[in-house]
């Protein structure tokens, strides 16, 4: 009956973890303020800590069993030690809810040698391979909480029947189910960061770090068709630059490369926060302008050509060279009132300032 409820307190655990690190990955809770996202896991934890000691095993009127030290091990391992902090606190605090006893003071005790031990077995464990780093940490800390435990329980238990029965139960439970937690949350966390990975290089170009082509064409469909919907004006900017091929073949493809990158930058900077700046293929960039008239694209575009050629792009610790950019740009509906033909009106212009001398910008005009 006790080894049935304690696999039980196990799978409710596994579960909720899941639900949990689901949840945290929508949230993109690793990229929130630190003291935010800390508070979120520590409270999730607690809270996990909690709906187990819900779930406990009643083992005597004031002794209640349960696996609540797993989410502070798991806490430790793979998040940090403030969140197991806070998930400690909070658990030694609920435990109180089921009534202020000689047992709810164990627990307080018990979690409180647990808290310590693991953040003294966390720091002695560290090692650069992650991956043992975390099977090593978890199996002390289990070994170390089941010693405690058995000390704990031993006073509070006195029937040795029950006793016997008791440990064996928990140390088999908490010692197979705290590893099997351990490599369970490491292969979510694998996956959930490579399925990140993916979403990421499916819309981001490997090179700069800036919106690719495919991630341009989304943006661009539902921005333009915002556009048409409230009648606000959407401006696009081509831009390519002047005789690449030039500066490839001079220095090489590497430098080519360390001037894309430094490009993407210079037209981040000379933009406002909200313009959509992608890499549309080679070396032909764009610059979506939302809620933009025409005369202020051509200020814009005229800013980035000036910020290009002024830039000092460094090729080697002792050269650097200046490039220029030809760009074309195209409202709607001042220039252009056909959203299909927008793009391409500002790809004619675009090669309209290339064969009309380069390093300059050719605006659309209404009728073009």
């Amino acid at each position: 009956m006790i080894l049935t409820d304690l696999f039980v307190n196990l799978c409710i655990m596994v579960s909720l973890i899941f639900i949990y690190l689901q949840i945290r990955m929508k949230l993109k809770l690793e990229r929130e303020n630190r003291i935010v996202s800390m508070l979120i896991d520590g409270f999730a934890g607690g809270l996990l800590g909690y709906l187990l000691m819900f779930f406990s095993i009643q083992v005597t009127t004031e002794t209640m069993v349960d696996l609540r030290f797993l989410p502070v091990m798991l806490l430790i391992i793979f998040i940090g030690v403030p969140q197991a902090v806070i998930s400690a606190i909070l658990i030694i605090l609920t435990r109180f809810i089921f009534g202020f006893t000689t047992s709810a003071i164990a627990a307080m005790i018990l979690m409180t040698i647990l808290i310590l031990g693991f953040v003294v077995i966390h720091k002695l464990c560290k090692s650069a391979d992650f991956k043992k780093n975390a099977y090593k940490q978890s199996f002390f800390m289990i070994i170390f909480s089941n010693i405690v435990f058995s000390i704990v329980i031993s006073y509070l238990v006195k029937d040795v029947t029950v006793l016997k029965s008791l440990i064996f139960s928990y140390w088999l439970v908490s010692t197979i189910g705290g590893l099997t937690s351990v490599v369970f949350v490491g292969y979510i966390r694998k996956t959930q960061y490579l399925l990140m990975k993916y979403e990421k290089d499916s819309t981001t170009d490997f090179l700069t770090g800036l919106n690719n082509v495919r991630q341009f064409d989304s943006v661009w469909n539902m921005l333009i068709s915002n556009a048409a919907e409230k009648g606000e004006r959407l401006s696009l900017l081509m831009i390519d630059i002047d005789h690449f091929k030039h500066v490839n073949d001079t220095y090489g493809h590497p430098i080519g490369d360390k001037i894309l990158i430094e490009l993407g930058e210079v037209l981040k900077n000379s933009t406002r926060s909200f313009d959509v700046v992608s890499r549309n293929g080679g070396e032909e960039f764009s610059v979506i302008l939302p809620d933009c008239p025409h005369q202020h694209a051509i200020e814009t575009a005229e800013r980035i050509r000036t910020a290009v050629e002024q830039h000092k792009f460094q090729i080697s610790p002792k050269e650097k060279i200046h490039i220029t950019v030809s760009i074309g740009a195209a409202t709607y509906p001042e220039t252009v009132s056909d959203t299909v033909q927008i793009v391409d009106v500002a790809d004619d212009c675009l090669y309209t300032a290339k064969r009309t001398g380069r390093n300059r910008i050719c605006p659309s005009y209404i009728g073009n």
